[in-house]
C-alpha cells in the first residue's frame, strides 16, 4: 500500500473532530444570544469554542451562512399549515422569535452582499412555499413583505 492508499477518502491535515461541530454551533448560538449577528466574531467564537477560525470555516464558509444554519436548527420551519395565517404567523415567529435579531441582521446584510442575500433567500424560501400553498405569487409576496416591513421598521411606524 501506498502513502497516497491511506490517505485517500480524507483531506489533507488532521481529521476534523466530530464533536467541533456542536462546540462551535454551541458557542455561536450563545454569542448571538447575549449580543446579537453583529456581535459574533469569528475570532471570539474560534477561542470559546476550543478550535482555531480556519476549522470554522472550512464548515462554514461565512458568518452569515453559521447564523443561518443556527436559526434553521432552533426556529425550524413548519412543513404544514392549516390556513394562511398559521403560515402567515410561523414567518412572523421566524421575524420576532428569540433569534429574529439575528434574521433582521442578515436580511440588512443581504442588501449589500450577493452570498448574504442568496443564504437570506434559502432561510425565508420554506415560508413562502408554505404561504404559497394558499395564495398565488404577488399576494404572498405582499403578505410576506407586510410582515417583514413591520418586522424591520415597527417602533419607527408607532
Amino acid at each position: 500500500m501506498t502513502t497516497n492508499d491511506t490517505h485517500r477518502g480524507r483531506g489533507r491535515g488532521r481529521p476534523r473532530r466530530a464533536e467541533a461541530d456542536a462546540e462551535i454551533l454551541n458557542a455561536a448560538l450563545a454569542m448571538l444570544r447575549a449580543g446579537g449577528y453583529r456581535e459574533l466574531s469569528l475570532d471570539e467564537l474560534a477561542r470559546r469554542a476550543g478550535t482555531a477560525k480556519s476549522s470554522i470555516y472550512r464548515r462554514w464558509p461565512s458568518k452569515a451562512a453559521l447564523a443561518a444554519e443556527i436559526v434553521r436548527s432552533e426556529l425550524p420551519p413548519p412543513l404544514e399549515a392549516v390556513d394562511i395565517d398559521a403560515a402567515a404567523r410561523a414567518f412572523e415567529e421566524l421575524l420576532v422569535g428569540a433569534l429574529g435579531g439575528v434574521v433582521a441582521s442578515l436580511i440588512g446584510e443581504a442588501q449589500e452582499n450577493a452570498e448574504t442575500r442568496a443564504i437570506v433567500v434559502a432561510l425565508v424560501a420554506p415560508y413562502r412555499q408554505l404561504v404559497r400553498r394558499f395564495a398565488d405569487d404577488d399576494a404572498a409576496d405582499r403578505l410576506l413583505g407586510g410582515i417583514l416591513f413591520r418586522r424591520l421598521l415597527g417602533s419607527a411606524l408607532d
